[in-house]
């Protein structure tokens, strides 16, 4: 097929560069009585969509914020809010205005005529290791249907979606199912590579600019039948698939994790846990506790904290594969996404690390140094002219100091025209650009007793 040529090397491009996101375009409904604004997001790589048009879809999504600490579904991974699709008018204004893109939450709340959406998401590590028999599988999907869906992430992996009738696999009962490799190596006897993921109960799917929809439209997902779509899966996991000896658990997420573990390192440190079959135990002292696969035991655990923008990680007991001396994160694992102090271009590691490194010393002795501020003398003046301004402005710009405050104070009684012309019983039409803006009119009319706007 002519849409798959090629296909490998352009995954391989998407996983090395990434593209970015798009923030959600609003402007005023000019016709629409129920709501004040047309909300367009960015849902995959030059792929702008309404949100109304998602709702027309019976498809339930919510806002995102910002890669990369934001880009994440609600502070819940569940809950009986999620089993009713959600829409625009579901989650506030502000949100909205506030958001770059969207994630679908598929299975329940995105189902149609009794057929819920679920996602095959083939990692980029599945076609790294084994391309033909991913892609075999994969053009055997797209022959299934008349209008396949076929979508590439952000890490170079791809996607196909689908909405399938009444329950997600003929042969199990998990609400997930996967096709993975164990891996171990002598460093750590816990990893795995996930090949294969099938989500559709409850789960995400995300749908931002950092995604391209390679076939199809994520309007009209193909309607398919269980017995037609896992047969190359099937397949597949026969070629692939080495299954542990007493149960499928290796990539469960723990649905007791805390969304946020406080700062940008340590949720990007949860990921690189999750994603390698760690479970969550709890929180004490600013240390979290996570617990191996295939272990129930207390205490065997490994410890995960952050000090000063660092983050170590220490295992209890030596046979888990993690050092048992704190250590960086990043010298045990090079995909997490957290900087590397020695990635610093012409910045050498201090000698303190290393001693840390080595149990020496304690982490708590890396310190950053406090930054020094200068502040001159307060000077407030006040100008009428444009002229005056701006030679005060280069005057100000011309000195030595390094953090300027600026503060523009504009009158609204200067506007008085308006005003006197709106107690005279004439009628105003203001296009104001934002939300924020036109709540401050509001408020100003309205100290003044002047008549009720319409928005």
């Amino acid at each position: 097929m002519d849409t798959l040529k090629n296909l490998i090397q352009r995954c391989q491009q998407r996983h090395e560069n990434s593209l970015r996101q798009r923030r959600t375009v609003v402007t005023p409904a000019l016709y629409n009585k129920s709501y004040p604004y047309h909300f367009k997001v960015y849902c995959a790589h030059r792929y702008p969509i309404l949100l109304a048009d998602l709702e027309r879809s019976h498809i339930s999504f919510m806002p995102i914020g910002q890669s990369p600490e934001n880009d994440i579904g609600p502070r819940t991974l569940g809950g009986e809010r999620f089993l009713k699709r959600q829409g625009t008018q579901d989650w506030g204004m502000r949100r909205w205005h506030a958001s770059w893109g969207i994630q679908i939450y598929t299975g329940i709340p995105s189902e149609l005529n009794g057929a819920n959406w679920h996602d095959f998401n083939f990692s980029y590590q599945a076609l790294h290791d084994s391309p033909k028999d991913v892609l075999t599988c994969i053009e055997s999907l797209i022959e299934t249907v008349p209008n396949p869906l076929l979508t590439m992430t952000k890490s170079g992996g791809l996607r196909f979606s689908f909405r399938l009738p009444e329950y997600l696999h003929p042969n199990t009962l998990e609400a997930k199912y996967y096709i993975y490799k164990e891996s171990q190596t002598p460093e750590n006897s816990v990893q795995s590579d996930v090949y294969l993921k099938i989500s559709g109960f409850e789960g995400y799917s995300r749908w931002d600019a950092r995604y391209e929809i390679l076939l199809g439209n994520v309007l009209d997902p193909p309607v398919i039948a269980k017995e037609v779509v896992f047969a190359p899966i099937d397949a597949l996991r026969v070629v692939l698939h080495t299954p542990q000896p007493e149960h499928l658990a290796q990539e469960k997420i723990n649905t007791e994790t805390p969304y946020s573990l406080g700062s940008r390192n340590l949720n990007l440190a949860k990921y690189a846990f999750l994603n390698r079959g760690f479970s969550y135990l709890r929180q004490e002292n600013g240390v979290h506790y996570w617990l191996p696969p295939r272990t129930e035991i207390d205490d065997r655990f490994v410890l995960l904290w952050e000090d000063e923008d660092v983050v170590w990680v220490r295992s209890s007991v030596p046979d888990i594969g993690l050092p048992t001396m704190s250590t960086l994160i990043t010298d045990i694992w090079d995909d997490t996404g957290i900087l590397s102090l020695s990635s610093h271009v012409g910045t050498l590691v201090p000698d303190r690390v290393d001693k840390v490194q080595e149990g020496e010393l304690s982490p708590l002795a890396i310190k950053r140094p406090t930054p020094v501020l200068n502040k001159s003398d307060e000077r407030v003046e006040e100008y009428d002219t444009g002229e005056k301004n701006g030679v005060q402005t280069n005057n100000t710009l011309n000195q030595s100091d390094r953090i300027l405050g600026l503060i523009a104070d504009e009158s609204p009684e200067k506007h008085y025209k308006a005003v006197s012309h709106i107690r005279d019983g004439g009628i105003t039409c203001l296009n104001v650009p934002t939300y924020k803006l036109a709540e401050k009119l509001e408020n100003h009319y309205q100290n003044r007793n002047l008549p009720q706007s319409k928005r």
